[in-house]
């Protein structure tokens, strides 16, 4: 799959400030895990150049993160100061960890796994009692999806290559010793893929500049008016916790 991670999403940043500017438009993302610990060990699936990690690290919590790209774990070790591992595998890698963690968080990392279900095993089996698991992915339930199809941009082919409708998800990971604490598509993050899939609609559409942004916050205005239930969202954050 490397190849299809070639450029990344964003940059590496030139050091340690360039990095906390950019990621303190994500602080947000720690809302969720500070309702429920307030510090810890965290342990990051598939960070990239770390902006959660590195906010998880200010707030207080040992951060540890498995990274499948080689510059971007030397950028986490070197720069940012966590513990940063290089690994395409994150499932065998955390079989071998000795380790337990207080928060696991897997933030839109879950769907581009070959095999998520033995990530979620081994994360369920590597938390400390009390400990939580958050599960951040878009939304194959929602409203988004069932109108664009094809042309939903969170399927994101071939990176993407598993989606979870909610059930299944609860399901799964009650069989494994987790309890569901929250489930939603309606944050912040959710909010923000909702608009992305209408904003490259509109741009597929248009080819004035910010008249297609217009129409596409507009067709996103529209879109939550047909919502159909709670879980109609583009994005979906899910908190559970062991037993």
């Amino acid at each position: 799959m490397a190849p299809f991670y070639a450029g990344g999403y964003q940059s590496i940043p030139a050091d340690l400030p360039s990095l906390r500017s950019v990621a303190k438009k994500e602080a947000y993302k720690l809302d969720s895990i500070l309702k429920y610990k307030k510090t810890g060990r965290l342990l990051e699936v598939g960070p990239w150049i770390g902006m959660f990690s590195s906010n998880a690290k200010d707030a207080g919590f040992d951060v540890t993160a498995i990274e499948m790209n080689e510059n971007c774990v030397d950028f986490l070790q070197r720069v940012v100061g966590i513990r940063a591992i290089q690994s395409s595998e994150p499932a065998v890698t955390l079989s071998a960890m000795a380790e337990k963690f207080d928060v696991i968080a897997l933030w839109h990392s879950l769907e581009h796994l070959p095999d998520p279900w033995r990530l979620l095993q081994k994360a369920a089996e590597s938390l400390l009692p009390g400990g939580v698991l958050l599960i951040a992915i878009p939304n194959i339930q929602s409203y988004d999806f069932s109108v664009l199809g094809a042309e939903w941009f969170p399927l994101d082919a071939p990176r993407h290559i598993y989606f979870f409708p909610i059930p299944w998800l609860e399901k799964f990971c009650a069989s494994n010793g987790l309890s569901t604490l929250d489930i939603t598509t309606s944050d912040h993050l959710a909010r923000m893929v909702s608009q992305e899939a209408w904003l490259r609609k509109s741009a597929s559409l248009i080819p004035i500049r910010y008249v297609r942004r217009l129409v596409g916050l507009a067709l996103y205005e529209l879109s939550k008016l047909r919502y159909k239930d709670q879980y109609s969202g583009g994005g979906l954050t899910a908190m559970f916790r062991k037993s």
